[in-house]
C-alpha cells in the first residue's frame, strides 16, 4: 500500500514538473512571436555544452536572420525542436531523437545536430533530455524478476524473454516491483549479457536472486536514469559492472558511476552506488597465477611476461559458449593514447573518490603491463558463471 501511494505521489511530482516545463517552453516561443510582431528581430537565448567550466550555462542570444546563414539555421533547428518537445509533452508522447532527423534531414543535415541541440536545450532549461520528452533510441535491456508498471497500468514482466526486455523511458514507468532481488549487474557486452540471460543467470546464481543490465557498450542516458530511479527506490541493492579490462572497459565503468562529460550538467545521469565488479589487472594476475604455475610475488611485470603474448593466450583458453578471437591481447597505439586521455580526464576530477584513485592505478598498471583482455578470458571453458557468483556474493558480504 505504502509502494501505491508513493507511486501516486511520484506522478503528481512529474505532472506538476512537466506543465512547468510546459510554461517554460511557451514563454520562449511566445517570446519570438511578439518580437516578430513588434518588427524585431527575434532570437531565443541558449547555453551550449561546448563551452567550458561556468561558460557553459551562460545564455547567448541565437538569432534570425541573424549574422550569417549558420545563425539563421541554428534559430530554425531550435526553434522547431522547442516545438516538437512541447507538442510532445501536452500529448504525453515521447520522440526519438532518430526520429526527428528523419522527418526533418534537409533542415538538420547530420543526426549529431539534432544531438547536440537537444542537449543544449536541455542545459539551457536545466532538465534532461528525457524531461522534454525527446530521447535516444532505445539501446539498453533487462532481464530478471521486476515487474515495470506503465501509467496507464499495463504491466511488463521483464523475466519473460531470455533476450531481455527494452529498458523503459522513465516517464512511462509508474511503479516497480524488485521481488526478492539482491543484486544488479551491469555488463557490457551484449554478447555476455545474452550467454547469461539464456542460462537464466539472474535466476540460478549461488549469489542469489539479480538482475541483469546491459547497454551494449557505453551506456545511453536512458539506460542510466533507470538504473539512477532504481538507487533511488532501492538504494540498498548493489549495482555491479562486469567490463573488458582495456580502456574502452573501465571508460564504460566511469560513465555509468560519474556520467559523461557531455551531460555532467544532469546529476541524475551518475550513481554513487555502482561499483566496478572486473575484469581489474588482479583478476589477470591471479588467473595466470592459476592457469600457468605461478607469477613472482606481485610484480606486475611478471604478469607482462605471462600474458602479454596473445598467442600463447589464446593457445591456453578455450572460449566454448561465445566465439572470441583473442580475449588477451597487447595494447594497441590507439588504445595507450586512450589510456593517456582517461588519466588526464581523470586528474581534472576530484580524487577524493576512491573509485576514480582505483581507476588512475589500473590504467597505468594496464599501461605498464602493455596488455588488455576481454570478459571471456575469465573461463578457460567460456562458462563464467561461478566467478561471477563467487564476486557477487563477496560484494554482498561486503555490504553486510
Amino acid at each position: 500500500m505504502s509502494e501505491t501511494r508513493q507511486s501516486a505521489r511520484n506522478m503528481q511530482q512529474s505532472d506538476r514538473a512537466t506543465g512547468a516545463l510546459v510554461a517554460r517552453i511557451e514563454e520562449m516561443l511566445e517570446a519570438v512571436v511578439s518580437r516578430i510582431a513588434a518588427g524585431q528581430e527575434m532570437s531565443i537565448e541558449m547555453a551550449s555544452r561546448r563551452r567550458s567550466g561556468r561558460n557553459a550555462r551562460s545564455l547567448r542570444p541565437v538569432r534570425f536572420p541573424g549574422r550569417n546563414l549558420a545563425e539563421a539555421q541554428k534559430f530554425a533547428r531550435v526553434l522547431l525542436i522547442l516545438q516538437l518537445s512541447h507538442d510532445a509533452l501536452v500529448a504525453g508522447r515521447v520522440l526519438t531523437k532518430r526520429h526527428i532527423f528523419y522527418q526533418h534531414q534537409e533542415l538538420f543535415g547530420k543526426q549529431r545536430v539534432v544531438d547536440d541541440l537537444v542537449d543544449d536545450l536541455a542545459l539551457t532549461l536545466d532538465v534532461s533530455r528525457e524531461d522534454l520528452r525527446i530521447v535516444a533510441s532505445v539501446k539498453g535491456l533487462v532481464v530478471g524478476p521486476l515487474v515495470i508498471r506503465s501509467p496507464d497500468g499495463a504491466a511488463i514482466d521483464t523475466s519473460l524473454a531470455d533476450t531481455g526486455t527494452p529498458i523503459p523511458t522513465r516517464q512511462s514507468v509508474s511503479s516497480i516491483e524488485y521481488g526478492n532481488l539482491r543484486w544488479i549487474l551491469v555488463i557490457e557486452k551484449d554478447a555476455i549479457f545474452r550467454s547469461l540471460a539464456t542460462c537464466r543467470f539472474w535466476q540460478t546464481s549461488t549469489a542469489g536472486t539479480g538482475l541483469l543490465i546491459t547497454a551494449k557498450g557505453y551506456p545511453d542516458l536512458n539506460t542510466r536514469l533507470f538504473l539512477h530511479m532504481m538507487h533511488q527506490q532501492r538504494p540498498q541493492l548493489p549495482i555491479l559492472v562486469l567490463a573488458d579490462f582495456d580502456p574502452d572497459g573501465l571508460g564504460i565503468f566511469r560513465c555509468y558511476r560519474f556520467g559523461s562529460e557531455a551531460l555532467a550538467h544532469e546529476a541524475s545521469a551518475h550513481n554513487p552506488k555502482v561499483r566496478w565488479l572486473g575484469i581489474k589487472s588482479h583478476h589477470i594476475q591471479s588467473m595466470t597465477t592459476l592457469h600457468r604455475g605461478g607469477l613472482s610475488s606481485g610484480s606486475s611485470m611478471a604478469s607482462h611476461e605471462q600474458v602479454s603474448t596473445p598467442a600463447a593466450a589464446a593457445s591456453r583458453t578455450s572460449i566454448s559458449s561465445i566465439n572470441c578471437r583473442e580475449p588477451v591481447s597487447l595494447l594497441t597505439m590507439r588504445d595507450r593514447r586512450n589510456i593517456r586521455c582517461a588519466l588526464a580526464s581523470i586528474a581534472r576530477q576530484d580524487l577524493d573518490h576512491v573509485e576514480l584513485v582505483e581507476l588512475r592505478r589500473e590504467l597505468q598498471v594496464m599501461l605498464m603491463m602493455g596488455v588488455k583482455a576481454e570478459i571471456q578470458w575469465l573461463d578457460e571453458a567460456g562458462d563464467i558463471t561461478q566467478w561471477l557468483s563467487d564476486k557477487i556474493s563477496r560484494s554482498l558480504q561486503d555490504d553486510e
